[in-house]
């Protein structure tokens, strides 16, 4: 598999790599401090890419004006992460390269593969005393402080350390997307979402998938995105890596007089928690721009309804195909 981000490609390390690899291992300040000794040859770098890093979801680094390995990033499953929905987060980046932010960048891109494709539960994260640019690359990610040892092995150097031990939940992932008004050109995400018969297996009692050509996009994004008259609201969901995950909206119904929400996450990011975040933002905005009671018409076979119920909707009413709930955001006002 190969992961993409603006500036980086990670991809599974291959023999060939090992004089990139050498270039920056053989420097004492990027393996000692994390935990390995220096590499002492090329062929040493060789024998590390064949022992250690060619390994499932262990990647190399590579910059795209290059093409070339900096650096390497894995998930690893181990003492600290023994169970199947969890994995420790490891990297390493060489000294050129430091400061420019690139390992967050990488590190983001890994997460999100490991809550959205994977499915992981839990990502543990640990940095040895000393090793400031580690913790503060964990502390930008998210990771919350879990406890420190003070004579944590560290086998590779055949030696003991004070370590400290940070943990990222699937939840806290979740919590940090965040609502974003789209450019004209975006919308081909929107589009990807309507045509996806998963994405919109929730709409079956509606008709399923939803056209939206691209000759419509103008007129769609003039009516409610410029023109909302403060009776639409429509944000994309993003995920801490920059990537789209979904939509949140509302609109005033005038045939019924109410506001209606509306919340997709694209199928292929689904079992995160997108979807409990987003209607918490949705509800936030509806609060915020002065809508007293949000109402929402969800298939009574949709699972939907129970996040819905959660989040504090109550039932309005029912039919045998929908189900209407309704949260009061807020006392009407006068």
């Amino acid at each position: 598999m190969t992961l993409e981000t603006e500036r980086l490609i990670l991809r599974p390390w291959e023999e060939k790599d090992a004089e990139e690899c050498y270039k920056y291992a053989k420097d004492p300040r990027v393996g000692p401090i994390a935990g390995w000794p220096v590499h002492t040859s090329v062929e040493n770098s060789r024998q590390v890419i064949r022992d250690a890093l060619m390994v499932p979801e262990t990647y190399a680094i590579l910059l795209k004006e290059t093409d070339l390995p900096i650096g390497s990033i894995g998930l690893h499953h181990n003492d600290l992460a023994e169970k199947d929905d969890e994995a420790e987060l490891g990297y390493w980046l060489g000294v050129p390269y430091w400061g420019q932010g690139l390992v967050p960048e990488a590190s983001r891109e890994l997460l999100r593969h490991a809550f959205e494709d994977l499915k992981l539960a839990r990502v543990w994260c640990g940095y040895y005393d000393g090793n400031d640019k580690s913790k503060r690359v964990q502390e930008k990610l998210g990771f919350r402080y879990q406890w420190s040892s003070e004579d944590a092995p560290v086998p590779q150097m055949g030696e003991t350390r004070k370590g400290h031990v940070n943990l990222l939940t699937r939840e806290d992932w979740s919590e940090m997307i965040t609502p974003c008004v789209p450019f004209l050109d975006d919308l081909w995400f929107r589009q990807a979402m309507m045509a996806d018969p998963e994405t919109m297996s929730y709409n079956h009692a509606w008709g399923g998938t939803i056209p939206f050509p691209e000759d419509s996009w103008k007129d769609w994004y003039d009516y409610w995105i410029v023109n909302h008259e403060n009776k639409r609201y429509y944000r994309y969901l993003k995920n801490p890596a920059d990537r789209y995950v979904g939509e949140i909206a509302y609109h005033y119904d005038d045939d019924r007089r109410i506001f209606v929400a509306d919340v997709i996450v694209y199928a292929p990011c689904r079992g995160v928690g997108y979807g409990s975040r987003g209607l918490d933002l949705l509800c936030n905005a509806a609060k915020k721009n002065r809508v007293t009671v949000l109402y929402d018409d969800i298939a009574t076979d949709n699972p939907a309804i129970t996040l819905f119920l959660k989040h504090g909707f109550v039932e309005e009413y029912k039919t045998d195909e929908i189900i209407m709930l309704k949260k009061e955001l807020q006392e009407p006002v006068n």
